[in-house]
């Protein structure tokens, strides 16, 4: 609304501001040739309101180039209004589950089926991780 008033002057239109988002959260992460990583009410900037718990240890496991992470277990997950301290990464794309190869038996056209609608997060037996995403021919 633009316009004046006698007594205060222009009126205008006030914009909502963009409220930036932040996860805290507790984690270990199990390192597949030994040792773990743990930290408590840990924050990382967010694009949107909500992450699953998959997309947000591969998300910590990218931001900190962790190599051979494997099993990553997320507890105390609150999503915050905060503002960022950075530009938050894009999570579109991230995996939305992980298999452990070492734990579940799954061929090579079971990991494909399961990642038929999102990618995956699958952790070899040597310990190495990739993600597996739908196949597009």
């Amino acid at each position: 609304m633009h316009g004046e008033t006698p007594a205060t002057g222009p009126i205008t239109e006030q914009l909502p501001a963009m409220t930036d988002y932040r996860v805290k959260f507790d984690f270990v992460v199990h390192f597949t040739n030994g040792g773990s990583l743990s930290a408590q009410d840990f924050r990382l900037d967010i694009p949107g309101q909500d992450i699953s718990d998959d997309a947000l240890a591969t998300y910590l496991i990218q931001d900190m180039r962790l190599l051979m992470a494997g099993r990553v277990d997320i507890s105390n997950k609150q999503i915050i209004a905060e503002p960022h301290k950075r530009g938050a990464i894009a999570t579109t794309g991230l995996p939305q589950a992980t298999i452990d190869l070492a734990r579940h038996d799954l061929s090579a056209a079971d990991l494909l089926a399961q990642a038929k609608d999102h990618p995956l997060r699958v952790v070899a037996a040597d310990g190495e991780s990739y993600k597996v995403s739908r196949l597009v021919v």
